[in-house]
């Protein structure tokens, strides 16, 4: 073989290697399909991912998150950083540990709140937005009344009875938590004015309904839903979420926040173990024995 050819030869191989080494470092900057794509900073979650954890919600719920996921996650981002166990799920079926009282209660007494009761606490979480909803409906020439904050599971117990003697068990489930699933016993529930149907329609009512949620509050048993939330309709009782979870409630929710609650129930921990920051925070969602 000559030395030409030889020559032909080896430029030959060498720009063969060459063009394999382009394909192939092409090949590894390829973007990836979009179902792989991870679909926020704040997660390691692709849209697979998210389709699979939202495929058990009801389909207009499932269909709001998935026609805007950024903006979901954005918020879900903020929900998971509240206080360990203050998104706690307490219904009929889910109890907190018996004796459960929170570790962070601070007397109403001491802030400028109009309450029923000297005695009445609250979850220091709840304090500075409360101050700031009770201070916007000052404003609005609104004083707000607190009628019921804290109760321990003992005073709820006294509490059940009582509608148990007066109205029989049946009705007394529709009215009252039994001992251990109340939301005042997390120390984030407040029941406002008059605690009956007379509140309905009240300025104050109405303006709850209309504001609270910038403050984080949730109405926990809206009008027509006893059959999700087991409750009847209680214009007066609201539930601290945070106003993180307060907006995704209004956002993707219905305004229902037993639906999100129990989302967050069965998939909030999927959400903390794919955080892709501050993994050592302690989850929202649940309460440690």
């Amino acid at each position: 073989m000559s030395i030409i050819t030889r020559y032909v030869i080896n430029v030959n191989i060498f720009i063969i290697l060459c063009l394999c080494e382009q394909v192939a470092g092409n090949a590894q900057k390829a973007p990836l399909p979009d179902d792989h794509k991870s679909v926020h900073n704040a997660f390691s979650l692709n849209k697979k991912d998210l389709e699979n954890i939202v495929a058990e919600l009801p389909a207009e719920i499932r269909d709001r998150i998935l026609l805007s996921p950024d903006r979901f996650l954005s918020l879900m981002a903020n929900v998971i950083n509240e206080p360990a166990g203050m998104l706690t799920l307490v219904d009929k079926k889910h109890r907190l540990p018996s004796g459960y009282e929170p570790s962070d209660l601070v007397s109403m007494k001491d802030y400028p709140l109009k309450i029923s009761q000297q005695y009445f606490k609250i979850s220091s979480a709840v304090i500075p937005d409360l101050l700031e909803m009770a201070q916007a409906a000052r404003k609005d020439g609104i004083e707000l009344t607190f009628a019921s904050t804290y109760r321990s599971e003992s005073f709820q117990r006294t509490l059940y009875e009582r509608n148990v003697k007066r109205r029989g068990r049946k009705e007394a489930d529709r009215v009252s938590a039994q001992p251990g699933h109340s939301q005042h016993q997390l120390g984030v529930a407040v029941d406002f004015g008059s605690v009956n149907d007379s509140f309905t329609g009240t300025k104050m009512e109405r303006w709850l309904n209309s504001n609270a949620w910038k403050y984080g509050f949730s109405l926990s048993y809206p009008k027509g839903r006893e059959d999700i939330t087991g409750y009847r309709y209680e214009s007066w009782h609201y539930r601290y979420t945070g106003k993180p979870a307060a907006e995704l409630e209004r956002a993707y929710f219905g305004g229902v926040q037993q639906f999100m609650m129990e989302f967050f129930h069965s998939k909030g921990s999927i959400f903390i173990a794919k955080r892709t920051r501050d993994k050592s925070k302690p989850s929202p969602f649940s309460i440690k024995n």
